[in-house]
């Protein structure tokens, strides 16, 4: 099995321009195949180029700053949330988004991905072509799902193996 086997075409993009809230709408309003919005989309420069992945983890990042310590529980958290999304969106996808893309060639063995995604703590994986453009997406949930068909494989009537 390679990576071209479980990859996901990539249908829509972010672009860098683009406002948060806009990325949100966008990725809400994305489904794979069993439903669900997607958590992560690549990002275009205004040349077409694919220059960072936005995640819903940077998204995350851009409202709350790691700076804050869980030790300010006297104040509202709900209050103070609401204010830091209020100024998040003033911010563009260019801004938070993840610069360094790493990615696997459509022919890797999907072990190979799997150890990549592990190692680098990934949910999604970018899959290009010989040429380096990227033609699809792995996701953790795929490598997840092959593997439990795998070790469910042989499973009896009452629910074991």
């Amino acid at each position: 099995m390679k990576a071209r086997d479980v990859m996901s075409p990539i249908e829509a993009y972010l672009s860098t321009d683009m406002p948060i809230c806009e990325a949100v709408i966008r990725m809400r309003n994305v489904k794979r195949q069993h439903g669900l919005p997607i958590k992560g989309m690549l990002v275009k420069n205004g040349k077409g180029e694919i220059v960072g992945i936005l995640s819903i983890k940077d998204i995350i990042r851009a409202v709350i700053p790691s700076y804050l310590s869980p030790d300010i529980s006297l104040f509202s958290w709900e209050h103070m949330l609401e204010q830091m999304t209020d100024r998040a969106k003033n911010k563009v996808v260019g801004e938070i988004m993840t610069k360094d893309i790493v990615t696997i060639n459509s022919e890797a063995a999907l072990m190979v991905c799997a150890d990549l995604m592990v190692k680098k703590g990934l949910q999604r994986l970018p899959v290009t072509e010989e040429n380096g453009q990227i033609i699809g997406m792995v996701y953790m949930r795929d490598i997840y799902d092959f593997i439990a068909d795998l070790l469910t494989r042989e499973e009896k009537a009452d629910g074991t193996c």
